[in-house]
């Protein structure tokens, strides 16, 4: 079968509604709102290209706040379009679009006939291209199988029915939320388990993209570690994008926090290089099988691309159940790539695209956001939101930002002459008052207040206490 015939076919199978079509447009030239085919699509929905390009000039006419009618949109079409009126008629077709009338109330059923034949051709567009991909054998099964997936993503995303929301319908939903909260009902959350954290963030809501920051050393792989820990102990579902770790890293890291809580605690570095005693074995195989089955997925580093971040993510999520809510970590978001030409296009995109997966699938997403080294020059080095490197836009829709700060670690690279005892004398007393100390700095939270959650912190078992 040659090109020109499979393309006739394909024109043949492609779902289209041009009556309705007909429709939609006629009572948009009596005046009526773009605004029900605007929410779905705009011009992309319309399958005969001479209504796509009437119906743009349409919504130029009604966004400039001018009539609309057969008698201005043919004062306003270019010479190329009346020429491609022709087999249609000519200009004359306008008029005859125009006695196609149907009733506003009926715009939105019309609009979504169209749309969901849009969706479909769509669809069906993918499956020939992956068709195509495969018979001209440059990609492998999987590729072709993972490009399809993220245009299938995409086609979701994009078709959504999203409808406004009325204030009865607001209210009904905020009165059940509070009808949850006053009756000691399990909020629709996720519990971070760090108690003077939990103190000040009763949960991380679906739909909520939050931040984590914090210089190298700080501890936000561990604090995103344990929070994951936590909530897959409690039952949630949770995905670690792990672009900077290895799975199998990320894996040894839980596996020494598990033995933290027994008399024979064995390092991450111990665990790494088989440094550990019998006994310390015996803790570790007790602690194995807990380890093992908690509901965690790893995404690696092949997830960078923020396309097929999301992807990944609903693969996972497909493959665990679970009743309670998924949570997603990324570490880190600067990590994540799109093909956006600058940087600052580049976090823009990752931006959206974290707040479009959490708003998307309806879960929470923590990420680990590298800082700025400017903050070393100063005397006071916790962070500041000012801080988060090249993150305007992350700081912008993040719903809540976390900083990590540890004073041990900078006393610690600060150490003076041991001959001058009573310097010495002095940081050794700092240290100290400092040693395992951890600050987790609520500084933003769009749902509550701000402030310092102060804890303790083993960096060498990842381990997190009050």
């Amino acid at each position: 079968m040659n090109k020109i015939t499979t393309q006739i076919q394909r024109e043949k199978e492609e779902p289209h509604f041009v009556e309705a079509e007909q429709f939609i447009l006629g009572a948009i030239l009596l005046n009526h709102s773009c605004g029900p085919v605007e929410s779905l699509g705009g011009t992309d929905i319309f399958y005969e290209p001479v209504h796509a390009e009437i119906y743009r000039v349409c919504r130029n006419l009604e966004k400039a706040e001018k009539l609309v009618s057969s008698v201005t949109v043919k004062a306003s079409i270019s010479e190329e379009l009346k020429e491609r009126m022709e087999p249609l008629g000519g200009v004359g077709y306008l008029v005859k679009l125009a006695g196609c009338s149907i009733c506003p109330s009926q715009m939105g059923d019309y609009a979504e006939i169209v749309a969901e034949a849009a969706a479909k051709r769509k669809l069906l567009e993918i499956m020939h291209d992956a068709k195509d991909g495969i018979a001209d054998g440059d990609l492998s099964a999987s590729d072709v199988a993972a490009q399809m997936e993220a245009r299938f993503q995409t086609l979701t995303a994009s078709e959504s029915r999203v409808r406004p929301v009325s204030m009865m319908q607001a209210v009904e939903g905020a009165l059940k939320e509070i009808h949850a909260a006053y009756s000691g009902e399990e909020r629709r959350c996720v519990i971070s388990g760090i108690n003077s954290l939990d103190r000040f963030v009763p949960g991380f809501a679906p739909g909520e993209m939050w931040l984590l920051g914090g210089r190298p050393s700080m501890g936000k792989t561990a604090i995103a570690l344990s929070i994951g820990l936590n909530a897959a102990r409690s039952g949630h579902p949770v995905v670690i994008a792990s672009l900077e770790m290895t799975p199998e890293a990320m894996a040894m890291r839980a596996l020494s926090e598990a033995t933290g809580g027994t008399s024979s605690a064995v390092s991450y570095a111990n665990l790494r290089s088989g440094n550990f005693s019998e006994k310390q074995r015996d803790a570790l195989e007790k602690v194995i099988h807990e380890v093992t089955y908690l509901p965690i997925t790893f995404l690696p580093s092949e997830y960078q691309d923020t396309s097929l971040l999301q992807v990944g993510v609903k693969q996972a999520l497909r493959r665990m159940d679970g009743e309670k809510i998924p949570l997603v970590i990324v570490d880190y978001a600067q990590l994540l790539r799109s093909k956006a030409a600058t940087r600052y296009e580049q976090i823009t995109d990752v931006s959206l695209a974290l707040k479009g997966m959490a708003m998307g699938l309806d879960i929470p997403v923590i990420a680990l956001s590298q800082l700025s080294r400017a903050l070393e020059q100063r005397d006071d080095k916790r962070p500041i939101m000012s801080d988060l490197r090249e993150s305007g836009q992350l700081e912008q829709d993040a719903d809540g930002v976390l900083f990590c700060y540890r004073d041990e670690y900078y006393l610690e690279r600060d150490e003076p002459d041991p001959k001058d005892h009573e310097t010495h004398a002095a940081w050794e007393k700092a240290m100290a008052a400092q040693r395992n100390r951890l600050e987790i700095i609520i500084a933003k939270q769009r749902q509550g207040a701000i402030g310092t959650a102060k804890l303790h912190f083993n960096p060498a078992l990842n381990l997190i206490w009050e």
